[in-house]
């Protein structure tokens, strides 16, 4: 009886370490995809606590190795894939530090340890916008400290693919953002259908949702020209396209008057060039998002070629840019990383002041986990651009 509970055990222990080591290696080769890529979410997430896993899993195979009498082979192999994982876990931190120490951020080993936090709840709800018969909401979230200076505006627009998500989705922004005295809006925008494109309005109501908060500056006490707009994933793409397009002119306000060029821009995994990710997505080499991009977009590049010329963010730099701060993962398989590169650089080569931070194996939504490294990394970089800026 004590061989046959020996022999369950090793095996069982055999396939949790074969289960965590193999998506571990995946991270490093890159493939496949989706393992790969949700492997790197997990890592990049809780970076600390899986080191301190992994050292766990090696003292428990090395007693078991030294202490049973029976299935000893299968014991050392899970010693040795136990090594492997803890390894690898090793490796993956010092990544990690290494990436912080090139960004000159300093890591709290402890605040690492901390999981994801909940997103504030915001005491004021208010309609800016009407349309599609569809009433769109902004929260509002004071700075935590009172002050009568007026404030700078953070407007926050939450990713989704353009189809999903609303303002409730602020995450850990609002919390950061309030606690250095910024007064922060978070907002719905109307989300794309079949039968509705809003590859227009989505921005649009962005822009509206900035002249919303002017026409009450004083009622929310802020600086109305010190706009900074913050957004992740489609929402990314949107602050991007909201400054551009008051640049250039193809994004209004529904309000006769337009509102302020932006003081600054924080886009976090931004999709910059939706033709080219179409191209990726035919290439399998991405997340299948073909039905979002018909929803948002009516259809392929192809199809309609202004539309995709519009949305495609690399193609507007030519009127400049406000002061961008973007962060990326770099084996992201939601958006082109590739293509945000080169836009990077288009925008470097034209001497317009954006800033680029990449967090390596980062997968789209790296920073789920705040408190991690690798979301250290993400705050402590905007911190230093709103100093800077």
């Amino acid at each position: 009886m004590k061989r046959f509970f020996t022999l369950f055990f090793a095996i069982l222990l055999c396939l949790v370490l074969l289960a965590v080591t193999i998506p571990t290696i995946s991270i490093y080769l890159k493939t496949p995809m989706l393992l790969s890529g949700y492997s790197s979410l997990f890592e990049t997430q809780f970076t600390t606590q899986l080191v301190l896993a992994s050292v766990v899993l090696v003292v428990m195979c090395y007693l078991f190795f030294r202490l049973a009498i029976h299935g000893r082979k299968l014991l050392l192999f899970n010693l040795l894939v136990s090594i492997l994982f803890c390894i690898g876990q090793v490796v993956f931190l010092l990544i990690m530090l290494a990436t912080a120490n090139k960004y000159e951020a300093t890591i709290s080993v402890s605040q690492s340890l901390k999981g994801p936090e909940k997103s504030m709840k915001s005491t004021e709800t208010y309609t800016y916008l009407t349309i599609y018969n569809e009433k769109q909401l902004l929260n509002v979230y004071r700075p935590k400290t009172s002050s009568t200076k007026p404030s700078i505006p953070v407007i926050c627009v939450h990713g989704g693919a353009f189809i999903e998500g609303n303002r409730t989705q602020v995450g850990y922004a609002a919390a950061w953002f309030t606690e250095r005295g910024y007064t922060v809006f978070s907002i719905d925008y109307p989300l794309a259908k079949f039968n509705r494109q809003t590859w227009q309005s989505a921005a649009n109501s962005v822009a509206t949702a900035m002249r919303f908060v002017v026409k009450n500056t004083l009622q929310f006490n802020i600086d109305p020209n010190r706009f900074l707009l913050v957004g992740g994933s489609a929402g990314a793409a949107l602050v991007m396209q909201t400054d551009l397009g008051l640049r250039e002119g193809y994004v209004k306000a529904y309000d006769s008057v337009q509102p302020p060029i932006l003081a600054g821009v924080i886009a976090i995994y931004p999709p910059v060039s939706l033709s080219e990710l179409w191209q990726k997505m035919e290439a399998g080499k991405t997340v299948d998002l073909h039905d979002p991009a018909r929803k948002y977009l009516g259809g392929s590049p192809l199809q309609f070629p202004q539309r995709y010329r519009q949305v495609n963010l690399i193609d507007h730099l030519s009127k400049g840019i406000s002061l961008t701060l973007i962060v990326a993962g770099a084996i992201d398989h939601v958006v082109n990383v590739e293509a945000t590169r080169t836009f990077v650089q288009k925008a470097t080569d034209l001497k317009l002041p954006v800033s680029y931070v990449e967090v390596p194996y980062g997968e789209h939504v790296f920073d789920g986990n705040a408190h991690s490294i690798a979301g250290q990394i993400e705050w402590q970089k905007i911190s230093d651009y709103l100093k800077r800026n």
